[in-house]
């Protein structure tokens, strides 16, 4: 049986930090998108008639298996469904285990910005490297540059502040950040917390596993996205040089540049 041990480690984990941007412009019957980080670089443009989707479009830019650009046909299941102002309430409408969760993830917010007032929102997230097995780790999200949550997380819980002292950041997460945030500052959580998970990843040499078939990593790994699914797992294979180091170059996010 494979773990997340087997994988190879990233030789400069713990001198840097996971960043992921995502921004939402809107126009009139049209949302635009696009989120990259580390792992991944994707657009998606939602088009509406202003009570539902009509159309999706969306591209997958930089991808870590070459099975993810067959997510970008059961994400068009979500035409039809009504704009709404808690992403959370879609979620059940979306057939999640079908779709690429980041790709699905970035069309839900962008439904949802559908609705706001304001035409554009840039989220920034920002997890640093954890630097041993006890010291805490800052999580952060920004929305327009300006800070909305700021976590001390370990081992998957938070240390701090004080009032969100041991929650849970893995399953369970989505029950009490419901209970615990509203509007925008629960969305923005909800961005945090799918960022956290990412970042997981910087922990490994992932450009390493280039041409591995997904499938060596069944046993941890089945369902856990869109080519970890079946059937795409038994024929996905790693992409190469699929992952960038943007710890220290903020700047170069959603420029989907082929540098590293």
């Amino acid at each position: 049986m494979s773990t997340v041990e087997d994988y190879p480690k990233n030789p400069n984990y713990g001198q840097g930090c996971y960043r992921r941007r995502i921004r939402l412009f809107s126009e009139p019957g049209r949302v635009y998108a696009e989120l990259e980080d580390t792992n991944h670089g994707f657009r998606c443009t939602i088009s509406h008639d202003g009570e539902k989707v009509t159309d999706i479009h969306s591209e997958t830019l930089r991808i870590p298996f070459d099975t993810c650009p067959g997510a970008v046909t059961p994400l068009r299941k979500l035409i039809g469904l009504p704009l709404c102002d808690d992403v959370q309430a879609l979620i059940p409408l979306a057939d999640a285990p079908s779709n690429c969760t980041h790709l699905l993830d970035l069309a839900l917010l962008a439904i949802r910005h559908s609705k706001r007032t304001q035409q554009e929102l840039i989220y920034d997230i920002c997890v640093a490297d954890q630097l041993d097995d006890s010291s805490p780790a800052a999580a952060e999200v920004y929305a327009n540059g300006v800070l909305i949550h700021r976590w001390q997380t370990l081992h998957w819980e938070i240390t701090g502040p004080e009032a969100l002292q041991g929650k849970v950041l893995y399953k369970g997460f989505s029950k009490w950040a419901s209970e615990q945030f509203n509007g925008d500052q629960r969305e923005a959580a909800f961005v945090l917390q799918k960022g956290y998970f990412v970042a997981s990843a910087r922990r490994y040499n992932i450009d390493a596993q280039a041409g591995q078939p997904a499938n060596d990593h069944r046993d941890v790994m089945l369902g856990v996205c869109f080519s970890y699914s079946a059937p795409q797992i038994d024929v996905a294979r790693r992409t190469a040089n699929s992952t960038r180091d943007f710890s220290n170059a903020p700047e170069r996010l959603l420029k989907f540049q082929d540098a590293r």
